[in-house]
C-alpha cells in the first residue's frame, strides 16, 4: 500500500542554525516530447544565537537565487535567465536534462561555487523534468486516454531494477508488463506551509494546475564540539487548481557526525508511489564514513540498483552542497 504521510510542517528553526530552502516548477507537458518551462528559487538563512540584538527569531539572509529556463522538446536547455547573473552559465546553455546535465556542470562550475545555490536549482532541474510526467498523465487520463497508452515506448527497459519502486516483479513493472500502464497514485493533499514563522521559507508563489514543483528544506547546525546534525525534506507536488497541491513524493533524512564527516543517517519516507518504494530507507546506512561535502559524488555510487530511490539519492547528494555551510551554523 503507498504511503500517504506527509509532514505537517517542518521544524522550529534553531539558534545558530543555517537553513537551505530550494524549489523548482515545471509547466506541463502538452505530450511526451514537448518544451518545458522551469522556474525555481533558493536562499540560505542563517538564524541568529540569542545574543542581545540577535534573538533566536531574527534571520539573516546570507544568499539568494532566482532562475527561469526553458528545454525544447528534445529537453535540451535553451534559454537560462539567473538573479544574480553568472558568468559560467552560458556554456550550460544546449545541455540535456539527463544524466550529462549533472557531469556538465562538474565541468562548468568553478570549483568555489560547486555548493552554491544557483548550482542547486540547476542541479535539481534533471529531476523536474522526470517527474513533469505525472502531470501529463493525469491530464491524458482525464481526457480518458487509457493508461497503457501513456506508457512510453521501451519504459521497462530503462526502467525496470532502476530504484526500489520499479524493481522486476515490484506494483509497477507487474502493471507495465500486464498492460495496464502506470498505476495512478492516490496523493494526499499538500499541508500548508508554515504560518507560525514568517522566515520559515523562501517567496514560494502558487502552484498553477497541472505544474509540478520540488521542494526542499534543508537545516544545519554545528556544535561547539565539532559534532552536527542536518535535518533535511523533499516533496514533489502537483496544482490542484485554485493554489491547492497534492504530494507525489516524500521523505525526511536525518544526518549526524563530527568534523564533516557521517556518523549516522536515517531516511523516513513519507509520501511514496507504490509499496516496494520505501525499501531504499534502509540502504542509506551505507553512507557513514563519508564526508558531507562528497554525498553528490558518493551517493550515486554507493546507492543504486534496488537498493535506491532517484528522488531520496537526489535529497541526499543536495545535502552534499551544505558542506561549505557547516562553518557557519555554530550555535551560541
Amino acid at each position: 500500500m503507498a504511503l500517504r504521510e506527509p509532514l505537517p510542517d517542518v521544524p522550529a528553526r534553531a539558534p545558530g542554525s543555517v537553513r537551505r530552502t530550494m524549489h523548482v516548477d515545471v509547466g506541463p507537458r502538452g505530450q511526451w516530447s514537448s518544451p518545458l518551462a522551469m522556474e525555481g528559487a533558493a536562499r540560505d538563512l542563517r538564524t541568529g544565537s540569542g545574543t542581545v540584538g540577535d534573538g533566536p527569531g531574527h534571520g539573516t539572509v546570507l544568499a539568494e537565487v532566482r532562475v527561469s529556463a526553458g528545454f525544447d522538446i528534445s529537453r535540451r536547455l535553451e534559454s537560462l535567465a539567473t538573479t544574480p547573473a553568472a558568468a559560467w552559465t552560458d556554456a550550460v546553455i544546449g545541455t540535456r536534462a539527463g544524466g550529462g546535465f549533472r557531469r556538465h556542470l562538474e565541468e562548468v562550475v568553478p570549483p568555489e561555487e560547486a555548493g552554491s545555490l544557483l548550482r542547486q536549482v540547476l542541479d535539481d532541474m534533471p529531476a523536474a523534468a522526470l517527474i513533469s510526467g505525472y502531470g501529463l498523465m493525469r491530464m491524458a487520463r482525464r481526457a480518458g486516454h487509457h493508461p497503457s497508452a501513456l506508457t512510453p515506448a521501451g519504459a521497462l527497459d530503462r526502467m525496470a531494477d532502476l530504484c526500489s519502486g520499479w524493481r522486476t516483479g515490484g506494483t509497477a513493472v507487474a502493471s507495465i508488463a500486464a498492460g495496464l500502464g502506470v498505476p495512478m497514485q492516490d496523493c494526499p493533499p499538500a499541508p500548508p506551509p508554515a504560518t507560525g514563522d514568517g522566515d520559515a521559507w523562501h517567496d514560494i508563489g502558487p502552484l498553477e494546475m497541472d505544474w509540478m514543483r520540488r521542494r526542499r528544506c534543508i537545516d544545519v547546525r554545528v556544535e561547539p564540539d565539532g559534532t552536527f546534525a542536518l535535518w533535511a525534506m523533499f516533496r514533489d507536488t502537483v496544482g490542484e487548481g485554485g493554489g491547492d497541491e497534492v504530494v507525489l513524493h516524500e521523505y525526511t533524512v536525518r544526518v549526524g557526525g563530527v568534523d564533516g564527516v557521517v556518523g549516522s543517517v536515517v531516511a523516513e519516507p513519507r509520501v511514496l508511489p507504490f509499496p516496494e518504494c520505501p525499501a531504499a530507507a534502509d540502504a542509506v546506512g551505507a553512507l557513514v564514513g563519508s564526508e558531507v561535502r562528497s554525498l553528490a559524488r558518493v551517493v550515486p555510487d554507493t546507492l543504486t540498483g534496488i537498493a535506491s530511490c532517484t528522488h531520496l539519492n537526489d535529497l541526499l547528494r543536495a545535502l552534499g552542497g551544505v558542506g561549505g555551510l557547516l562553518p557557519l551554523a555554530g550555535g551560541g
